[in-house]
């Protein structure tokens, strides 16, 4: 079995009825390798291939895949056993302080689990700055990207929360003053179980980030690797 099915979202399911239970997941341990490991796995696997000219530098394996208990210190306020998988593809972090722009994919109990975002999420000072000049001073070429029909058919506006206060280093009606009001910079899908579930969600799903590479190398080169 490659991809996800009914036994994915059971495991899910029955992980947040007993997230408390340390048993539970070596009683499931089965059903969590085959149905949701391999999965993500062979998910990985196709990206790899897939996309391995625009994701150069960028090393993609399994230890990419969250594990599916939490560390002793997080299992008193959040329970043993996680309901939900995820990976992360990004450069390798530098900094303790800044992460790297990335693809997260997420699948889980909740409805809100199931999404794949690309962009830059979690934004340091430095990665801030470069991404607003960027918009302001690089516009019309970035512009192009993010209102191409394909690209926004695919992925729609761009997710993430505004300040409530504009930069003033910037003029609020130049036309990139949308993004650069931004806190994040990324663009997210969510999924139902349905589609997670169908047998071309893996070829749905390379096909809509194959459209996001272009922003998503823009982003890579616009902000670059913290160096130490």
């Amino acid at each position: 079995m490659s991809g996800f099915n009914t036994n994915t979202f059971r495991y899910f399911d029955s992980a947040n009825e007993n997230m408390r239970d340390p048993k539970w997941f070596t009683q499931n341990r089965e059903l969590y390798e085959k149905n949701v490991k391999e999965p993500m796995n062979f998910l990985l696997n196709i990206i790899s291939l897939e996309l391995e000219d625009s994701l150069n530098g960028i090393d993609i394996n399994k230890r990419m895949v969250t594990r599916p208990l939490r560390p002793k210190n997080k299992q008193l306020e959040n329970g043993i056993n996680k309901d939900f998988s995820y990976f992360t593809i990004s450069e390798k972090r530098t900094s303790l302080f800044e992460w790297n722009p990335g693809i997260h994919f997420q699948i889980g109990h909740k409805a809100d689990d199931n999404l794949i975002g690309v962009g830059l999420y979690m934004v340091s000072s430095r990665q801030m700055k470069l991404m607003r000049d960027a918009f302001f001073y690089g516009y019309e070429n970035i512009n192009k990207i993010i209102e191409n029909k394909k690209f926004k058919s695919a992925w729609g506006e761009m997710a993430g929360e505004e300040y409530k206060r504009f930069p003033k280093a910037f003029d609020p009606d130049h036309p990139s003053a949308k993004f650069i009001n931004k806190k994040q910079f990324y663009f997210s899908k969510n999924f139902k179980r349905t589609e997670i579930k169908s047998k071309d969600f893996a070829q749905k799903l390379v096909k809509d980030l194959k459209l996001a590479m272009p922003y998503f190398q823009w982003v890579r080169e616009t902000v670059g690797v913290y160096q130490k």
